[in-house]
């Protein structure tokens, strides 16, 4: 955020308030927020735009292709991940002088799990998929789960609050993709040259992190596997990875599902409402990742302001989301065929139930950071096993019913049953009520 213009707002702003301007904390947070909300802007309108012109270009039928493989091998890359991302950007924030273990060891254990999920994808893929071409389009986009070891650095900025680099990265990454896309459709190319862009942007921004980390005193030659850390992080992360296991099963398997119960046809007409509610997912992800670091301070310092810190957090995702859902849920008649076309008139209905599925994904995200910070990690596996279980139940029961139709109303419900299932547990419940402390003070 420019200085310039803090200067020109602190101006025109009451004196009781000017502190706001001279925290450095807080100009540091929102230049950091700012940086990764125009970044995201820039990268998922281009993103959608192109996207849009290219599910024009393949139809229903082949942009469903696509779509498939992305949601089938999407569903294993938990394995990828391993939760070791999350548990690495809080322990960068609490242990800043291991840094060079934390990301050498981090970024082996990575490129080794990314290694097993491709084979173990591929593996999966040629037991369920008897379509030679599908199994092909997996094997190509399986690979993008090994460059994403490289996300590693990603991680490392924002636990220092640097999203400046991050976010350049990403930008330069969105160019080169949707320079790529748009030759594909200019020389008519087919799905295999698509989906082989989704590898060639994993290796665009693995050489643009790269590059940005560069000037780091803590260089990657300086980086050192820890076999007793890696011991310590795989421990932690079992129980998230766990939990990522339930989250891409209520994330992805309606696809799936839809797919092998109804067609690749009814898979496209599907994804269009998911495509437009995603660009919108940015959000609660920006605002966590960006005040994730000071909301894990502010624990260790703070219990009042932490937990301010969070309830404000919950209330902005909350109110962005209504902002968001009402008025695409009534412009969806006009969105739609003005994006996609004609033939993809059927995705309206579809559209305006699963944009309200925003609502509680925001909410979502934000119990996440809470569940982190505290530690309770068998509490956020519980209630991803509860908003799985109920969105394979609820997908099998009203796909068969209602097409496409019934995997949106499934989202919404499934998404819904999450952050709810918070009041099944006494540590949670007791978290949702205000601190007696800060009902004191704000009597006082």
């Amino acid at each position: 955020m420019s200085p310039i213009f803090l200067e020109k707002v602190k101006n025109h702003i009451p004196q009781q308030w000017q502190w706001v301007f001279e925290h450095a904390g807080l100009r540091r947070y929102s230049a950091n927020t700012t940086w990764l909300f125009a970044g995201q802007m820039v990268s998922l309108v281009v993103a959608f735009f192109v996207g849009a012109y290219i599910a024009r270009y393949l139809g229903p039928e082949r942009f469903g292709m696509i779509s498939y493989v992305i949601g089938f091998s999407s569903i294993l890359s938990f394995l990828a991940g391993f939760g070791i991302d999350t548990i690495l950007k809080r322990d960068l924030v609490r242990y800043p002088n291991r840094q060079a273990e934390l990301l050498g060891t981090g970024f082996w254990l990575k490129m080794i799990a990314g290694l097993a999920t491709c084979i173990i994808v591929n593996g999966v893929s040629l037991l369920v998929n008897h379509d030679v071409t599908l199994r092909l389009l997996v094997f190509i986009f399986s690979f993008t789960f090994v460059l994403s070891s490289f996300n590693i650095i990603s991680t490392y900025f924002q636990a220092r609050v640097l999203a400046k680099k991050v976010i350049i990265a990403q930008m330069v990454v969105a160019l080169c993709s949707t320079l790529l896309k748009l030759l594909c459709i200019y020389f008519g190319l087919g799905v295999f040259t698509f989906v082989a862009i989704y590898l060639a942007d994993g290796l665009i921004l693995a050489c643009g992190l790269i590059y940005g980390y560069r000037d780091d005193l803590v260089g990657l030659t300086s980086w050192k596997f820890d076999f007793v850390l890696a011991q310590s992080i795989c421990k932690a992360a079992v129980p998230l990875t766990l939990t990522y296991i339930m989250i891409m099963v209520y994330l992805k398997i309606d696809q799936v599902l839809l797919k092998g119960m109804v067609g690749e046809k009814s898979v496209g007409l599907y994804s269009v409402a998911v495509r437009i509610s995603e660009v919108v997912y940015f959000v609660p992800t920006l605002l966590c990742a960006s005040f994730f670091p000071a909301i894990v301070n502010a624990k260790e310092t703070n219990e009042l302001s932490y937990k301010k810190r969070l309830r404000l957090l919950y209330w902005a995702l909350f109110i962005l989301a209504l902002l968001i859902a009402l008025p695409l849920s009534f412009g969806a008649r006009y969105i739609i065929p003005l994006l996609f076309g004609s033939d993809y008139i059927a995705s309206i209905r579809i559209f305006q139930i699963y944009i309200w599925s925003v609502v509680p994904m925001f909410l979502i995200t934000a119990t996440t950071q809470y569940l982190i910070a505290e530690d309770y990690m068998h509490i956020y596996l519980y209630s991803s096993i509860i908003g799985a279980i109920s969105n394979v139940i609820l997908n099998v029961l009203l796909i068969s019913q209602y097409g496409a139709v019934g995997a949106a109303v499934t989202t919404l419900i499934s998404y819904a049953l999450v952050p709810v299932s918070l009041l099944f547990f006494k540590k949670t419940r007791r978290h949702l009520r205000l601190p007696q402390e800060q009902v004191t003070a704000r009597n006082a």
